[in-house]
């Protein structure tokens, strides 16, 4: 079945969604290097209220991320901290370093309920430097400034 096909064969609700993510990640990675990083932050970080499920949240962004040629960790974990935290759903992007074969090499993933949901596959090498947390309600907004792991 092609692309289109399985996508109109999505229910509603995920094909909604799917969009979503789809916007949300070209957004970031536009924004990226053109808005200063303090407001995408606060922008990603931003608390919604709604009743999507985490796992669907994160289906929609991973399959987002595999079909815009490019997408780099930070975009995904940046929008999908953003999908997530207009749902309602607490999350952490987290940034960190290694060492590669004698280089500096970076890497973004982001947790939510104690999960990996973007950049798993190589987050265990990284030292974190700094987390953003997105909040519930009852914690008040998100500030958008990092936590220094």
């Amino acid at each position: 079945m092609s692309r289109v096909g399985r996508f109109l064969a999505l229910p509603a609700a995920d094909r909604g969604l799917l969009i979503q993510a789809l916007v949300t990640t070209v957004m970031v990675r536009l924004a990226l290097p053109l808005v200063a990083i303090g407001r995408l932050r606060a922008w990603a970080t931003a608390m919604g209220s709604g009743t999507t499920p985490v796992d669907r949240i994160a289906w929609a962004a991973g399959a987002a991320t595999r079909s815009i040629p490019g997408t780099t960790c930070l975009v995904s974990a940046l929008a999908l901290q953003r999908l997530l935290s207009r749902q309602g759903h607490v999350s952490e992007l987290r940034i960190g370093v290694a060492k590669e074969n004698q280089a500096f090499a970076a890497h973004a993933w982001l947790i939510c309920e104690g999960r990996v949901l973007a950049g798993e596959e190589e987050h265990a090498a990284f030292t974190p430097l700094a987390a953003w947390t997105s909040t519930d309600h009852s914690g008040g907004a998100a500030d958008g400034k990092p936590d220094r792991s």
